[in-house]
């Protein structure tokens, strides 16, 4: 019987066929009432179990704070985008000096409604301008972000 199962289970993926898919997220961040420009922002699709986490973008924003950032991903399910920003915003004394160590990492979940089919993005998520200063209950830390851009 377990064999059975094994054997039904490998039939199933081996004719699952995967599907590529695209996402992609605009927007404007600001800190204060400054444009927050060269933050960081990547687009992820977060896997679990063993299939590793996929970078599908990674943009710095403009010297006006806007980014575009989009990617695709060859899943047999749905992707499950993450939009993470970071951004040293809030972070420095009068001085100008970091108070902090690392970046500020911000972490959001896309919409499911915003996953195209193919790799053009024809449906894009529009964040709007996001002021960097509202600080998230689950942030964290992270060093070293620039390496992946």
């Amino acid at each position: 019987m377990k064999l059975l199962v094994v054997i039904s289970i490998c039939a199933l993926v081996a004719f699952t066929e995967a599907r590529v898919q695209s996402v992609g997220v605009r927007g404007t961040l600001m800190c204060g009432n400054k444009p927050l420009s060269d933050a960081v922002v990547k687009l992820w699709d977060e896997d679990s179990g063993p299939d590793p986490d996929d970078v599908l973008g990674c943009v710095k924003t403009d010297s006006q704070g806007r980014f575009e950032v989009q990617g695709s991903e060859n899943e047999v399910s749905d992707i499950d985008p993450v939009l993470k920003i970071y951004t040293n915003c809030e972070d420095t004394t009068l001085m100008g000096v970091l108070a902090k160590p690392c970046q500020r990492k911000i972490k959001m979940t896309i919409p499911d409604s915003y996953i195209n089919s193919g790799t053009t993005v024809t449906n894009w998520f529009d964040v709007g301008v996001m002021n960097m200063q509202l600080k998230q209950n689950d942030e964290e830390r992270k060093c070293s972000v620039f390496e992946i851009c």
